[in-house]
């Protein structure tokens, strides 16, 4: 039996875990409006996918269930459901490659497209995410940036046209859910935490032979570490320990690791999004890799990089320390960011 979609004004598409989570609250907001949320399958398993949607009250309308990252696949599917249900706008966020496929699909299909998070860079092109970002950009009909100095990098792009600033949707919902997490008892008194899964730091053995060895320096302190699946068998493929000091736990949800970040001092990650949550909640970063598309993070001494694959003159546990000592008093996101995007979306509809 061929399934049936009813037409919609406002399509919303997200694929991935930090997709879910940083449009959590925004979707619950179009109750007045024919609104579907869609979900492309891109991250598939049930530890990528049930735990968020549950936790955060968010659950999608249609799952697409491309099982899979590749964009043509996602692309071809994403282009039936818009020819299916009609969308007069089509919301994608950020720089997956379910952004990228749903990007392609608006403009074969003629459906106006409006990208959050726009405008992000961190002037690597060997990072996939930098090229779906770039392109998504520039095939957008309006460009919802996070923050003054994104639409800065869009303007010397030369992209101007239907840019504006609303902020970055993780705000509301990092503040709503940090204020209900139960804390735990089982935690060391003083830990760092630590999260780590891009490719480059994971999948060499060489960048995990210097992790283990960068964590044994800093010794003095207790780690936790939520460790991935890939992470862990590739430590115990190429017979790698961590020191003591490091607590590995399994993969957690997004409740969980709030209240891992709330009790932390200090956030050590390759996650572009966990640098966001850290400054919202005010806790020091360092970042793990040569490059950030959180530069306002850097410029505000509330994160600093620190690549595992190249030499540092830095001692470890100098960064540390020093980072321990600047107090976070702000963050460059915006406030009242969930109300302020609504309105703009609702504002672009009535033009369309």
């Amino acid at each position: 039996m061929t399934q049936t979609f009813p037409r919609v004004d406002v399509m919303t598409l997200a694929g991935t875990r930090p997709e879910v989570i940083k449009l959590s609250e925004f979707v619950k907001q179009f109750n007045s409006y024919r609104h579907s949320y869609v979900y492309t399958g891109q991250h598939f398993s049930s530890n990528m996918r049930d735990i968020f949607f549950e936790e955060l009250n968010s659950l999608a309308d249609v799952n697409l269930q491309c099982n899979t990252s590749d964009v043509e696949t996602m692309r071809y599917k994403i282009k039936k459901l818009l020819n299916k249900m009609k969308p007069s706008l089509l919301i994608v966020y950020g720089d997956t490659n379910s952004t990228l496929a749903g990007s392609l699909a608006a403009k074969q299909t003629k459906t106006t497209l409006v990208h959050i998070e726009a405008g992000l860079r961190s002037f690597d092109l060997r990072m996939p995410e930098e090229k779906n970002r770039i392109r998504t950009d520039q095939l957008s009909d309006y460009l919802l940036c996070p923050t003054s100095l994104s639409k800065k990098f869009l303007a010397y792009e030369r992209i101007t046209t239907n840019v504006s600033i609303t902020g970055n949707l993780i705000v509301d919902v990092c503040k709503k859910f940090s204020s209900i997490v139960r804390p735990k008892n089982d935690l060391p008194r003083n830990f760092l935490l630590l999260t780590l899964h891009r490719a480059e730091n994971v999948d060499d053995p060489a960048s995990l032979m210097i992790l283990r060895n960068k964590l044994s320096e800093i010794s003095e302190y207790k780690v936790i570490f939520p460790i991935h699946p890939r992470t862990k068998k590739n430590l115990h493929a190429h017979n790698i320990k961590l020191p003591d000091n490091v607590i590995t736990i399994g993969p957690v949800g997004y409740l969980e690791f709030l209240n891992l970040l709330k009790r932390c001092m200090l956030v050590l990650t390759d996650s572009g999004g966990v640098q966001e949550e850290a400054i919202i909640l005010q806790k020091p970063c360092i970042t793990l890799r040569h490059t950030t598309e959180r530069w306002e993070t850097i410029l505000m001494g509330a994160n600093t990089l620190y690549p595992l694959i190249t030499n540092n003159n830095e001692n470890f546990i100098q960064v540390i320390k020093r980072m321990l000592e600047n107090p976070i008093l702000q963050h460059p996101y915006g406030d009242s960011v969930t109300f302020k995007t609504v309105n703009k979306i609702k504002h672009i509809l009535s033009e369309s």
